[in-house]
């Protein structure tokens, strides 16, 4: 017999192929056959989700069917038709029992289900829903029935007969035009394209399917077990030619560069996001001239900030003709967030906020009342200035910290040294980007060094370039698509602040050290005062994050109690936090080396002799403390060192590319070392806790995720 019901199903398949392939007497017998109410009250057209396909718990009898068995918890006996048009006109009638809940499902394809829907894990069918529904008084208008469920409500006055007795339906699907008619009327009406079908996605439960509700050669029909009994009859299917429809236009804003995060903890977190000309990068733009060191020196040597971008613009070209270019534009924007689990309760929306050039078009907010431990969507929408019609959506998430108190499992990621010209996966981005996306950490440290203003292509010896800089990088898809779902810490370097080995009071072009400050601190990054931070991820681990440019003193300083990177406050309060801790693993994230060791003539970190005196503080201290580990960025080697004198463990993670890898010679292991690899890459950690205890397992991957290293804590 299972023989008999696959060839039944796979040649009823090719069928409709050979239907839409060409325009003979078998399309016409087929057309003929879906309009026949017989073919679909026959069991060889359906199979149900179930492994087998077997369709348990339906009954087909005097051309009904019947879901007379529903499954206890609903949902894995559902049937699902023979591959049929996306473009069709279905009629059927429908009765249900008292109080029950089921659907007629439509485009119904399999879709993976995004990250963070972890609701709705794996993968499954899933479509547009015709609603069938006894329910109570009161029901939201999304889900009463004739709805387009989840997408677009019924209408308030509509016939609808009792539980027991029959309804008549249609559903007509053209194009992107969806209507459902419920006893002859016309009940509930969606158009699936454009921003406002994109909101509306969005704020469901179908957001991340990719190509949901769309017309497809894989399109089948479902009829859904929600645990309850009904019946069905009467099945008319014709399938239509949509009519030909212009694609509506997009004006923008947009929202290229995408969201991004910071300063997480167990109730608050900072969201960021920039309003944009296009919906996408100029990836095929011009290059920029290329400039030696010693030509972008004498550049910068003549003072004249005009010159600054004209030497770099091949001729005849602007700066939104360059490669990477994502400039922005004027716009509002608003922020929607909830809980996943609870998203279809009522939604936090913050205010329209106007996005302006004096802040490159850039927006913030900074939640709190957030619950610990929870994994949050949140949902940007922007609009012209003083508009009322959306032009762009971008569905995301974050997580909070786990409660103090809570014992808990949870992975995290670190990178370091990034910038466009050295991406290993050209314009898509950087190759950690998916590879961490398959581990899914709780948080991601980035290290510093996200750009490199004093690197070329162009040398961004203005604040102009500079924020050229941030809209291209954080606009290559692979980036922005992490950042946009996955909490995440910032902490700034040298590049990304001014220019190498920076200090307060220097220049790099027309732009001050201050000047570079504010740029990452308020403007470009969710912004926080003092910029440095500790949070508590559980009962058994605690981070630090720190602060290793404002306030610094000059690297050309004599060594001494005074010379210091972190700054007195900001020591002060790493060291009273660090002894006030009572968690079993402190992760001390330095956007440079404590331990090293750094190569020789390096002058900027705690590893170089000229700030021995505060290097060899840090280290004598987080040595006394149980369970200090310092992770680091900066360098281009991935390594886990020991500290000679102290024990001290430091790992740093590598820079984030493939193409980024430099300063340091492969083979020369120093007496400190416990693991070298020079190569692009990353880190991760996981933290498991079983009973009263717990571990901590450290990785540095390859940019495709590969584990390199394995160091398990305690030792």
């Amino acid at each position: 017999m299972n023989f008999i019901f696959n060839l039944i199903w796979r040649c009823s398949g090719f069928i409709l192929i050979v239907c839409l392939l060409s325009n003979t007497s078998i399309c016409s017998a087929e057309e003929s056959r879906l309009d026949n109410p017989a073919t679909w009250a026959n069991p060889s057209f359906w199979k149900s989700l179930k492994q087998s396909g077997e369709t348990t718990g339906w009954e087909f009898h005097d051309g009904e069917i019947s879901l007379v068995r529903p499954g206890k918890k609903g949902g894995n006996g559902s049937i699902l038709s023979e591959p049929v048009a996306s473009n069709f006109e279905l009629s059927f009638e429908w009765k249900i029992a008292a109080n029950v809940n089921s659907g007629v499902k439509y485009r119904v394809r399999k879709h993976g289900a995004p990250f963070w829907t972890t609701a709705y894990k794996g993968s499954g069918y899933w479509g547009i829903e015709y609603q069938i529904y006894d329910g109570k008084p009161g029901t939201d208008a999304l889900h009463t029935t004739g709805a387009i469920y989840d997408l677009a409500s019924a209408a308030a006055e509509k016939k609808v007969h009792p539980p027991g007795e029959w309804n008549s339906a249609k559903i007509v699907a053209s194009g992107s035009t969806v209507e459902h008619y419920l006893n002859g009327s016309l009940v509930s009406s969606i158009i699936t394209e454009g921003p406002e079908w994109e909101r509306t996605i969005a704020l469901s439960k179908f957001a991340g399917f990719d190509d949901f509700g769309q017309s497809s050669t894989k399109s089948r029909i479902m009829l859904t077990d929600h645990g309850g009994k009904v019946s069905y009859r009467k099945f008319r299917f014709v399938a239509l030619t949509p009519k030909s429809q212009s694609p509506i236009k997009r004006t923008g804003p947009f929202l290229a560069d995408g969201m991004r995060n910071c300063w997480a903890d167990q109730d608050s977190i900072s969201i960021w996001t920039r309003t944009t000309q296009f919906p996408e990068m100029n990836s095929t733009g011009q290059k920029f001239r290329a400039l030696s060191t010693n030509q972008a020196r004498v550049l910068e040597e003549t003072k004249d900030a005009a010159k600054y971008l004209s030497a770099q613009l091949p001729p005849g070209n602007s700066l939104g003709d360059m490669i990477g270019a994502c400039p922005g534009a004027a716009g509002e924007v608003r922020l929607i967030y909830s809980p996943e689990k609870r998203f279809k309760a009522k939604k936090e929306m913050t205010q329209w906020k106007k996005t302006t050039a004096e802040e490159d078009f850039t927006a913030q907010w900074h939640l709190e009342g957030l619950s610990p431990g929870t994994r949050y969507v949140a949902v940007l929408e922007v609009r012209k200035p003083d508009s009322q019609e959306t032009t762009a959506i971008l569905r995301g998430g974050f997580e909070t910290a786990s409660a103090k108190n809570a014992r808990t499992n949870l992975t995290f990621c670190m990178t370091t040294c990034h910038d466009f010209i050295r991406s290993d996966n050209g314009v898509q981005g950087h190759k950690i980007y998916p590879a961490m996306e398959e581990i899914n950490p709780s948080f991601l440290v980035h290290a510093g060094d996200i750009e490199y203003y004093d690197k070329p292509e162009p040398w961004a010896l203005t604040v102009e370039l500079m924020r050229f800089k941030w809209g291209r990088i954080f606009a290559l898809p692979d980036n922005r698509s992490f950042y946009k779902g996955h909490t995440t810490y910032f902490l700034k370097d040298d590049h990304d602040t001014l220019k190498n080995d920076c200090w307060p009071g220097q220049q790099y072009g027309s732009v001050t050290f201050e000047e570079g400050v504010r740029l990452f601190n308020e403007e470009q990054f969710p912004s926080r005062s003092p910029r440095y931070q500790t949070v508590q991820w559980g009962k058994d681990l605690q981070v630090w994050f720190l602060e290793g440019r404002d306030f610094r003193s000059p690297n050309t300083m004599v060594d001494g109690p005074e010379k210091t990177i972190l700054g007195a406050q900001q020591k002060s309060w790493l060291f009273q936090t660090l002894d006030a801790s009572t968690a079993t693993f402190k992760l001390v994230f330095s956007p440079t080396p404590i331990v090293g060791p750094d190569r020789s003539g390096k002058k900027d970190n705690h590893a170089n002799t000229i700030f021995a005196h505060e290097g060899e503080q840090l280290r004598r201290k987080f040595s006394a403390v149980d369970g200090v580990i310092v992770l680091c960025g900066d360098r281009h080697w991935q390594y886990a060192s020991e500290d000679t004198e102290t024990g001290l463990w430091e790992f740093g993670c590598g820079p984030g590319s493939e193409k980024h890898q430099l300063g340091w010679k492969k083979g020369d292991e120093r007496p400190s070392h416990r693991f070298l690899r020079v190569a692009g890459g990353f880190l991760s950690g996981h933290l498991e806790s079983k009973g009263n205890a717990s571990t901590l397992t450290l990785h540095h991957r390859t940019v495709n995720g590969d584990v390199m290293s394995t160091f398990a804590f305690p030792e």
